[in-house]
């Protein structure tokens, strides 16, 4: 991870979140709010869950999040397929999820038009779990409950002031506007940190991507970054913040074909560089892959085979023809095969899903075919 380069003063909270921590430059503005805007289904409370838990699990600080939307239970069941365990975490008081339902009519009938009643829900809420983070989940549906807009814009921008001053690190989630980031332009009152998530479909190919639409008192990443939603939750890819700053090495390893070894000076290909092997159909690249990745095996390397036009056992059985054999390899666990019609991602998720299998197998050999 790369470790934050920011002012004096300027305290950052570390999301755990794979990618964003890079490209915000250590993460959110600790003891502020962070608004994330996006359509319906563009990852929103879900990254204010994984704020939550990755605070609660990885950094000790506990956390609260207040739905306007979605019940407790609902939401327990949701991120449960994503690998987030809320009911284990609810129960050792590490994170505290409580549900606000505001009924117009009730409101209406008792006259209390401000959030008087949600400062003392909200700070009980985190007194009682020492919290240190909070989340609050589409707090816009407060606009169809309450019926004066004005009183309730002074409203939040109290309870934001209110929750600086008790020193949270604040997530809340808006839906995003025609003509603004947010239908009621909450980013006029959180001027911390706006992060804004965009969920397109081109040519019925789907994307995701986030930006980091302002960050005051800290430099930070500010093009369109994608990022993917998988079993694990959130993580995204910085690829345009990428530099050209890497160091290369001397060393050479063997392409595993000796006559091609003696072709490179007797030496092979150069530890870390990039090899583009080219040809029509039928020429050969993929035996020439194969011949690569059984030397780094028997060099006992971790090798990871992209595949993106045969199966696993379909390039196994072809390259057994030739006297090679990767089951072995793939019995012995240094050598995995990730396998994907090209069709199933735009290019971008594409990189960041390679991205993510690098960073977790740690391989040495890396081959991509075609």
């Amino acid at each position: 991870m790369v470790r934050s380069k920011m002012p004096r003063g300027l305290e950052k909270v570390p999301t755990g979140i794979q990618g964003l921590d890079e490209i915000t430059n250590g993460g959110l503005p600790r003891g502020r709010p962070t608004l994330v805007c996006g359509g319906a289904g563009s990852g929103k409370t879900l990254l204010g869950i994984e704020f939550l838990v990755r605070g609660a699990t990885q950094f000790n600080e506990p956390g609260v999040f207040m739905s306007f939307e979605e019940s407790a239970e609902e939401l327990k069941k949701n991120v449960a397929s994503l690998g987030f365990d809320l009911n284990r975490l609810t129960a050792s008081k590490r994170i505290l999820v409580d549900y606000v339902h505001i009924e117009r009519s009730e409101i209406e009938e008792t006259g209390e038009y401000d959030l008087e009643g949600l400062f003392i829900r909200l700070g009980n809420a985190i007194d009682s779990i020492g919290a240190k983070r909070v989340v609050l989940d589409t707090i816009e549906s407060l606009f169809a409950g309450l019926p004066n807009p004005s009183i309730l814009r002074a409203e939040l921008r109290r309870l934001f002031r209110w929750l600086k001053k008790k020193g949270m690190t604040t997530i809340i989630t808006g839906e995003r506007g025609d003509n603004a980031l947010t239908r009621h332009g909450l980013e006029e009152y959180v001027s911390d940190c706006v992060i804004l998530l965009d969920h397109r479909v081109s040519n019925q190919i789907s994307t995701r991507r986030l930006r980091i639409v302002k960050y005051r008192g800290s430099t930070h990443g500010t093009n369109e970054f994608p990022f993917l939603i998988d079993e694990r939750g959130i993580d995204v890819m910085p690829i345009t913040s990428l530099g050209l700053k890497h160091t290369v090495a001397s060393q050479r390893i063997s392409t595993g074909i000796p006559r091609l070894d003696t072709m490179l000076g007797g030496k092979g290909y150069f530890r870390g560089s990039s090899i583009l092997v080219s040809g029509t159909a039928g020429t050969g690249k993929t035996s020439v892959a194969a011949h690569f990745i059984d030397a780094a095996c028997r060099r006992g390397e971790r090798s990871v085979f992209f595949a993106f036009e045969e199966s696993p056992s379909q390039i196994i059985r072809n390259m057994g023809s030739i006297g090679i054999d990767l089951q072995q390899w793939v019995k012995k666990g240094l050598l995995q095969f990730h396998a994907e019609r090209p069709t199933v991602y735009g290019l971008e998720a594409h990189l960041a899903s390679i991205h993510k299998f690098i960073e977790e197998f740690k391989p040495k050999v890396i081959i991509v075919d075609p």
